[in-house]
């Protein structure tokens, strides 16, 4: 009798590990390339994007999400759960110590995406048992060494640089081949198909690897679009659709974005549109009108194929019976650039300042949607959680939803300890809000900010260029300030003067911080920049 009900207890406890397991949520991670914080119709805009919008609606959006400010140094934050320093990504080096300059300053935290001690988002979600895959742009390295399945994904397509022509595939600005370096399962892709377009591409491999995955185990998926990042170029037939739309011009549609955002919940009502910098000249705001309307119809266009891919993908998991139990993600890795005229980038980043790589708002702040029925409570669909939340804090967060820990050590090195935190505390309801006295800490190509609780320090290396964009050589010359974010999200008033003491504090925590990670102060690199210039 003893043992009878030693092996019903045995049978028991395997049936319910088995159901556990099964219990586990698939997870899609989707990010866009070079989007607005304002851009998707959920967060304001006048793009259309139903399916994003219904995700949101059926989901949780954060108020106050945030990236790295640039391409690599975000993707490298989220597919290791650390800052990118850490990672190894303190800047755009894509061929690690081959890249003279940065071999020369010869800090680790800028020679490439780590290999030891850095473990990736898939390689711990495989080792939980997921199967793991991923389409779209890697930009985390070109060497073998780097790619997507020496770095956790089972199965890829990817496009292993930034950028490339959207219809060809060819390098950014080519017109005849060869194309650019793509790889599909480890090896090198020697030509791509007469109707490729990234987007469609990156999707058809995503739904392929749904399809074929195994309906037994839970996946974890990683779509990274290029769009709308340039090469401003889209179907003509989306394109079409936003013919009238923005020839109220940039203004206008700002204005119409900022009140809808207040509308929605995601500003305050005391919210300021900040201007333009001082630098950027009348010349740079009136150039090429025409070509930078039609650049933002581009634009737009992109964006609304996106969401239209994203509809196939949800009527898959529908098909499979795996709408409900999978977390959806969604996010921008930095804000939008100038490349359409700063009047156009602006609104794109409405309501904050700035634009892609500065750390004022407008270069790092994202929408975030989550969407997951089968766990986030039916009471939080629809709802917007307020509080700082960090492009670190998917990793953790992926993590918690499929019951998986993060190792301690990995091929045979001790693992560097996560720096985010599970998001899901937030989104299920648990916390009225991301918890407000974690400090939060950037650094990209000299330009430097902290977030702590509603105060924001920031500075730029230096002044806006002509048309806005950034300083990257000479000598430092921007000053901290100093933004009461809870009232004035657009950083238009800045504190510093009346509030020294509080700076004080900030900028020592932000040294600390820069120390502890390894950042090294962009003069030095400068330095370095002008001796390589001389030889």
């Amino acid at each position: 009798m003893t043992r009878l009900l030693i092996l019903f207890a045995l049978f028991a406890f395997l049936c319910g590990q088995s159901f556990a397991a099964e219990q586990r949520p698939n997870i899609l991670l989707i990010m866009v390339d070079d989007m607005g914080y304002s851009d998707l119709g959920c967060y304001g805009g006048e793009v259309r994007t139903p399916t994003l919008d219904a995700l949101a609606a059926g989901g949780v959006r954060l108020a106050r999400f945030y990236n790295c400010a640039q391409c690599c140094p975000s993707r490298a934050s989220l597919m290791s759960g650390l800052y990118p320093h850490q990672a190894g990504v303190g800047d755009m080096n894509e061929t690690g110590t081959a890249n003279e300059l940065w071999r020369r300053i010869g800090s680790p935290a800028y020679l490439g995406f780590k290999k030891e001690g850095v473990v990736t988002l898939p390689e711990s979600l495989r080792e939980a048992g997921y199967q793991t895959f991923m389409a779209g742009k890697w930009h985390l390295g070109q060497d073998e060494t780097c790619w997507p399945g020496q770095r956790g994904f089972d199965r890829h397509f990817a496009l292993i640089g930034g950028a490339c022509e959207q219809f060809t595939g060819y390098r950014s600005w080519q017109k005849k081949g060869p194309i650019t370096k793509f790889v599909l399962n480890g090896k090198k892709v020697e030509k791509l198909p007469p109707d490729f377009y990234t987007t469609a591409s990156f999707t058809d491999h995503t739904l392929r690897f749904i399809e074929e995955s195994d309906i037994a185990r839970p996946w974890f998926g990683y779509l990274a679009y290029t769009a709308p990042h340039w090469p401003l170029q889209a179907h003509e037939s989306d394109v079409a659709k936003y013919a009238e739309t923005y020839r109220t011009g940039p203004d206008a549609i700002r204005q119409r974005r900022f009140e809808r955002l207040k509308q929605i919940g995601l500003i305050p009502d005391s919210a300021r549109l900040p201007q333009l910098d001082a630098e950027i000249t009348d010349e740079a705001r009136n150039a090429k009108k025409e070509r930078n309307e039609q650049w933002m119809r581009q634009y737009a266009a992109m964006i609304d194929r996106v969401d239209q891919s994203l509809a196939r993908i949800v009527e898959t998991l529908h098909k499979r019976d795996q709408f409900d139990n999978t977390l959806i993600l969604f996010l921008s890795d930095n804000g939008s650039d100038e490349v359409r005229g700063p009047l156009w980038g602006q609104v794109c980043n409405t309501p904050f300042r700035k634009f892609k790589v500065w750390v004022h708002d407008g270069g790092i702040a994202s929408p975030f949607i989550a969407h997951w029925p089968a766990g986030i409570p039916a009471s939080q669909r629809g709802k917007i959680v307020t509080g700082s939340a960090h492009i670190m804090d998917v990793f953790p967060t992926c993590l918690a939803a499929a019951a998986a820990k993060h190792p301690r050590t990995f091929a045979g090195h001790a693992a560097q300890p996560l720096e985010g935190t599970s998001l899901l505390p937030a989104l299920r309801g648990e916390l009225a809000s991301m918890p407000m006295d974690r400090p939060l800490f950037w650094e990209r190509m000299g330009n430097e900010a902290m977030r702590l609780g509603h105060w924001k320090l920031v500075r730029g290396y230096g002044p806006a260029s002509a048309n806005g964009g950034i300083a990257t050589t000479g000598p430092r010359t921007g000053a901290w300030e100093l933004y009461d974010t809870s009232t004035d999200p657009g950083e238009t008033h800045d504190l510093a003067a009346q509030q020294s003491e509080k700076v004080a504090s900030l900028v020592s925590q932000h040294e600390a911080w820069a120390k502890r990670v390894g950042v090294v102060p962009r003069e030095q690199i400068v330095k370095h920049m002008q001796s390589n210039d001389k030889k």
